[in-house]
């Protein structure tokens, strides 16, 4: 949940993006073009990362890593007042985190795989907590508080570390559980071998994917 919430709440400059380009001083219209580029970048990565996290089954450094280039994005945002380095932030800030958003969303529907009802309860409260972040993001971009809007991007930048975190600290969880699965050990939550688990799962075992 915090990580979701996290990555939502790092998420919330997408909102008043126009706003944020326009700082830039161009024309509405030339400000309004300069915002595809960002999200263009945004959909080709993010489909990368997704496609090459589902052919490795790995999850923590396909959320983790486009992390970083957004808590860089943030810093450059807050920092300068220059044209090229707070463009290249913008350029950086919707890919980075929402490169990692959707394979986190797969990476806790994983890590919750038994039984289905709770999954399903877990998923939903996640999401209507996680967009809770909403409800404050558009008081955090006064227009006096521009071109930098440095509490905006500080706390977007923090929230972003906070996500790394959380990734951080489930990744270490699972790999426990899944040490205890190879020791045969119980593990609530986890289906157990030859239990409703088919093909390839069931001979192999299952194990939180990590």
């Amino acid at each position: 949940m915090v990580l979701l919430f996290c990555f939502v709440a790092s998420g919330t400059v997408t909102n008043l993006f126009p706003t944020i380009v326009g700082t830039l001083g161009y024309s509405n219209i030339n400000s309004l073009l300069l915002t595809v580029p960002p999200y263009v970048l945004g959909v080709i990565t993010t489909f990368l990362n997704s496609w090459h996290a589902d052919r490795t089954g790995e999850r923590y450094f396909h959320i983790t890593l486009p992390l970083y280039f957004a808590v860089i994005a943030f810093i450059i945002a807050a920092a300068t007042i220059k044209t090229a380095p707070r463009y290249l932030a913008m350029m950086l800030m919707i890919p980075g985190v929402y490169t990692g958003y959707v394979v986190a969303l797969a990476w806790i529907s994983n890590t919750l795989p038994r039984p289905p009802a709770k999954r399903a309860a877990a998923l939903a409260a996640i999401n209507a907590v996680s967009n809770a972040s909403s409800i404050y993001a558009s008081y955090m971009y006064p227009k006096s508080a521009g071109p930098r809007y440095v509490v905006a991007m500080s706390v977007n930048c923090v929230t972003a570390f906070i996500a790394i975190v959380a990734a951080t600290v489930l990744r270490f969880t699972l790999v426990h559980l899944n040490k205890k699965l190879d020791r045969g050990e119980v593990v609530e939550g986890a289906v157990a071998v030859g239990d409703a688990v088919p093909g390839e799962a069931a001979r192999k075992g299952f194990r939180f994917v990590l």
